[in-house]
This record gives structure tokens, C-alpha cells and sequence, in this order.
């Protein structure tokens, strides 16, 4: 199966509807026990608002495994010794010799060296730990 390419406003409105769910407590944040039925409620609300889109719901899990991946990756990284936030910028900030270093460690963070992620704080209210 060829992987779907997301359009920003396709993103969004899906952020949107995940972090309705989360607001009313009808799902914990973790895609892996994304209720069938949640899957269809996203489906239907995307199919909604894109008809010619044919978003299915492994689009919609994959894209939230990605999403989920990517915040904890840039998680990890913070809570590293030598690296910040810049908040005007959305991004992971370190000196140069710190990046080197994880990165040779672990070579995959590489892709948030110097990459904005403005939805970072998005996805931590959607995905980040909470008590249920």
C-alpha cells in the first residue's frame, strides 16, 4: 500500500478531532488502543470534510503512530542534558558539539536537529503522559 501524503489543512483538522476526543476523555492518547470505533469516528469525521480525499483509517493510525514517534523522539532529546526549546522558533536547540554527540549515539534524532515543529505542543496535550 503507497503511503498517503497529508495536505497541512488535512492535518490539522485531523489534531483537531483527535484533541477533541482527548478534551472529552474518550481516548487515552495512545494509538495502539485506538478503538475501532474512534477510528471510525475519525474516518467519518475526515470523509466529512474531505469526500475526495480517501482517507481510510490505516491512514489515520499511521499517521498518528508518526506523529507519536516524532513527539516522543523530540521528548527524549529535551530531557537530555544541553538541550532547550526555543519557543519562538519550535525547535530543539543545542550547541553544535551536543547534537554530534547524540546523534552519534542516536543517529535518527537527526531529523529534528534544526527542523521546526510547530504542532510539538499539540501533540504533547494529545499524546503525552496523563493519569486515567
Amino acid at each position: 500500500m503507497a503511503q498517503r501524503i497529508w495536505t497541512e489543512v488535512e492535518e490539522e483538522t485531523l489534531l483537531s478531532k483527535l484533541t477533541t476526543l482527548v478534551d472529552q476523555g474518550m481516548w487515552n492518547g495512545k494509538p495502539s488502543e485506538c478503538q475501532p470505533a474512534y477510528l471510525e469516528y475519525l474516518q467519518n469525521q475526515m470523509q466529512a470534510s474531505f469526500p475526495e480525499a480517501g482517507i481510510e483509517p490505516n491512514h489515520i493510525l499511521r499517521k498518528m503512530k508518526y506523529w507519536k514517534r516524532g513527539f516522543f523522539y523530540v521528548t527524549e532529546i529535551l530531557h537530555r542534558p544541553g538541550f532547550g526549546w526555543d519557543s519562538n522558533e519550535n525547535k530543539v536547540v543545542a550547541e553544535y558539539e551536543v547534537w554530534e554527540e547524540l546523534i552519534r549515539d542516536r543517529p535518527q534524532v537527526r531529523l529534528y536537529r534544526d527542523r521546526q515543529i510547530p504542532k510539538f505542543n499539540r501533540l504533547g496535550h494529545i499524546f503525552g503522559r496523563r493519569e486515567n
